[in-house]
């Protein structure tokens, strides 16, 4: 896969020159010479990372990747000239306008250029390569070259800031992706890794390995639940021990037949279709009316109380009533769908809402899911939404033990499960092995039923 040019007019080359944080920070005796007695480049800052950028880009579309990363050695750590001696007039133009600032942004960005193709290309240990680079850096010894003691200040300083944490979350997670990680929250890895690819202050690089990392971890979680579902219900279970990519145990599978069961001949997808096709040309009060009755009323397993359905009606009936008689448009239909999905997850100061508190804790936190995966069904662009607000959930929470936020990592886990099963690329089906026609049971015994599933051919573009 080549590598895509991104374009550089990012925030660095609009950002103020600030006075850098050097002088209090080296050790005895390594201080650096006030940057007035280094040689005056003709080159601006914003040209000196271009040129930086573009070797890079170049090679890693051109050189073997661990050239690439030698390289990467060279003029960070070492600032060993190569051949074009213009990169290393280009590192010295940063460090002479003493912005450290510009620099963290030429080095982030420079990282994350690498780790996008690595990924890719699935060369992990490359990597694990370039963190280990980045935290050998030493301040110990002395050296005569003033750029270089200057650089490896600013260096110590990069490996003790929230980006380089940052960048060792992408190397420690693509590389093995743990089903029980030391730290619960960094298990939901991929909502995570949607609020830094939806991030706008991220470099385009930045956002580009946070969402491909993030395909890629949710690409696994739908193979090893597919390969769960089928492996586990075989024979051959009674002697082998299938991966559970869940943290429910056993119970996964009986979750996976209640999700599946649906009311008669209709499915959640068949119902969202319906929906769908009815809310054509309809005012936007209408389609609120109709958004309650297709989350509750068609479905006996939604059978809530009042006082809850009620708070949700309140809500919707508040949301644009400026707009109740105008003609519903896609731009109203997915703001409504964001909104609901916001109203059952998190405030905006980042608190969890008292609708999801609700739900999560006094209700089964599989009624909540099927609510969403109801509304994402109806709203696909909503699924991006909502893998922010389960980001922020997660955020909030991730200073509390896995004891105290069990009740959350139960609703994540019943949520994530929910999603996958209706997602885009794998379909899901329940089928009773029992002798008794269906249409005569009075209820369906789930221990009689297996669960299969298979690929969805991939659309077509028709362009």
């Amino acid at each position: 896969m080549r590598y895509q040019h991104f374009s550089s007019s990012s925030e660095t080359a609009n950002s103020k020159v600030r006075p850098a944080l050097t002088k209090n920070i080296l050790p005895q005796g390594l201080a650096p010479q006030p940057t007035g007695q280094l040689k005056k480049s003709a080159l601006t800052v914003p040209t000196a990372q271009e040129i930086i950028y573009k070797f890079f880009i170049s090679h890693i579309n051109n050189s073997a990747s661990e050239v690439v990363l030698q390289h990467f050695k060279n003029i960070f750590i070492e600032l060993i000239p190569p051949a074009n001696q213009k990169l290393i007039q280009a590192l010295h133009t940063i460090i002479e306008f003493d912005s450290q600032r510009e620099f963290n942004n030429l080095f982030k960005r420079c990282c994350y250029i690498l780790l996008n193709n690595w990924i890719t290309q699935r060369e992990y240990q490359l990597g694990r390569d370039l963190i280990k680079i980045i935290s050998d850096r030493t301040l110990t010894e002395p050296h005569a070259n003033n750029c270089l003691k200057i650089l490896r200040v600013w260096l110590t300083n990069f490996a003790r800031s929230k980006d380089y944490e940052d960048l060792k979350l992408f190397v420690l997670k693509y590389a093995d992706y743990q089903p029980v990680p030391n730290h619960w929250a960094s298990r939901y890895q991929p909502y995570l890794l949607a609020a830094q690819y939806l991030d706008a202050k991220n470099t385009p690089e930045e956002r580009q390995t946070a969402r491909l990392l993030s395909h890629q971890l949710k690409d696994k979680y739908k193979f090893d639940l597919a390969m769960y579902t089928s492996r586990s219900q075989s024979a051959a279970s009674q002697l082998n021990n299938y991966h559970n990519p869940t943290l429910l145990g056993d119970e996964a599978l009986r979750l996976i037949k209640i999700i599946l069961v649906n009311r008669g001949s209709f499915s959640y997808r068949s119902l969202a279709n319906i929906f769908l096709s009815q809310s054509q040309n309809i005012t936007y009060k209408q389609f609120k009316e109709s958004l309650i009755k297709y989350l509750f009323e068609y479905d006996e397993k939604l059978s809530l109380t009042d006082i809850y359905q009620q708070q949700i009606i309140n809500s919707l009936d508040n949301f644009h009533p400026e707009n109740d008689e105008e003609t519903l448009t896609t731009a109203l239909h997915l703001r409504t769908c964001n909104y609901l999905i916001k109203c059952l997850t998190v405030e905006n100061s980042g608190e969890p809402t008292a609708l999801f508190l609700l739900f999560a804790t006094k209700l089964n936190p599989l009624t909540l899911a099927i609510i969403i995966v109801k509304i994402i069904l109806i709203s696909p662009h909503s699924r991006t939404y909502l893998e922010l607000c389960c980001a922020r959930l997660i955020q909030y929470y991730q200073d509390n033990s896995a004891a105290e936020c069990q009740w959350l990592i139960n609703f994540l886990e019943v949520c994530q499960i929910a999603l996958t099963i209706y997602g885009e690329n794998v379909q899901y089906n329940l089928v009773n092995m029992s002798d008794t026609p269906q249409e005569e049971q009075l209820f369906i015994d789930l221990n009689n039923c297996r669960v299969f599933s298979q690929q969805k051919p991939l659309r077509k573009d028709k362009n």
